[in-house]
């Protein structure tokens, strides 16, 4: 008799139960439709370019951003800028070592290890990316007489390029 009741109990909340959610039915529909969309395996036919390292700035566009944010300083007016690089972008790439003695004496071979996507394609295993390093920066902008401003300037050259205030020219710029 215990378990009629029991029964009888669960019967009736789950009516309550489908009672209440069915005023949120569009939005477990709509939750629904959202899982089995995640679940579905995306298409393999498209692969991506791999890259072997994160793509390093190059001089132009960190010139261009620099030009930017040196024109927004107060004073500065319009700005140009011009870096000289010591060392490019480099990439050191993992290798394999294999020596193989014969009679004529011992060979020594090397190559690159390989990992793949999984979708194909391989790329080279990037042990260590060495970044650029910069010369000389010069910067020529019209408000270049005022000494606190190219010290603005300095100081944000050097923070941004790592060089030193040695290596970083603020002239003024020519009125037009």
């Amino acid at each position: 008799m215990e378990m009629k009741g029991n029964k009888e109990r669960a019967a009736a909340w789950m009516q309550r139960t489908l009672g209440k959610a069915a005023k949120f039915k569009y939005a477990l529909l709509i939750l629904l439709l959202g899982v089995v969309l995640l679940l579905l395996p995306q298409k393999t036919g498209e692969t991506q370019p791999e890259q072997a390292a994160p793509p390093a700035e190059t001089e132009e566009s960190l010139e261009a951003r620099l030009e930017a944010v040196l024109a927004q300083v107060e004073g500065a007016g319009r700005v140009r800028v011009l870096l000289t690089l010591d060392a490019g972008t480099a990439y050191e790439y993992q290798t394999d070592v294999e020596t193989r003695s014969d009679s004529d004496g011992s060979e020594v071979s090397r190559k690159t290890v390989l990992a793949s996507n999984g979708g194909g394609s391989d790329s080279a295993v990037t042990v260590r990316t060495t970044y650029p390093t910069y010369k000389g920066a010069l910067v020529v902008c019209e408000g270049a007489d005022s000494a606190s401003v190219r010290l603005a300037i300095m100081q944000a050259v050097s923070s941004l390029t790592g060089l030193g205030s040695d290596k970083i020219t603020v002239i003024k710029m020519k009125q037009d």
